[in-house]
């Protein structure tokens, strides 16, 4: 069974829409590196995941820098699961290269799993935002007390 073709572009405007109307900073900063990660993946395609897709993984590469910044520098967890799953996909890249047993459907089945959890992390990170924002501005008028 096939995925409908609209539904990553799809998850993808949706998670950058929900991120610049919920999202603090690194929500929006991390949708818009997941709306870029997307826009040069298709730029860069180039096999049908026959063999390793080296554009794809310095995309991927580069997307996770940026996630690791955030993980980095947030006080919030879910940057850490965010470059967790990235890390994932972009290790996916190097697997494929490594054994070239590794068949095209595990390979694009793998990216898609690791792309969608990805997706969905910065989608909750952003929906609870406004709730967390709530909650360490309460913390921080108790301390001033």
């Amino acid at each position: 069974m096939e995925l409908p073709a609209f539904l990553w572009p799809a998850t993808v405007l949706v998670v950058s829409a929900l991120a610049v109307w919920r999202g603090g900073p690194d929500e929006r900063l991390s949708a818009g590196g997941l709306l870029a990660g997307w826009a040069f993946t298709m730029a860069v395609y180039r096999t049908g995941f026959r063999e390793t897709e080296w554009g794809i993984f310095a995309v991927d590469a580069a997307l996770l820098a940026l996630l690791c910044w955030i993980a980095l520098r947030s006080p919030r967890y879910w940057p850490l699961l965010a470059a967790g799953f990235h890390l994932l996909a972009v290790v996916t890249h190097l697997a494929k290269s490594v054994d070239r047993q590794v068949g095209a459907w595990a390979y694009i089945t793998a990216e898609i799993i690791w792309g969608y959890l990805l997706a969905l992390t910065i989608g909750y990170a952003a929906w609870t935002a406004p709730r967390q924002l709530a909650l360490a501005n309460a913390d921080a008028a108790a301390t001033r007390r």
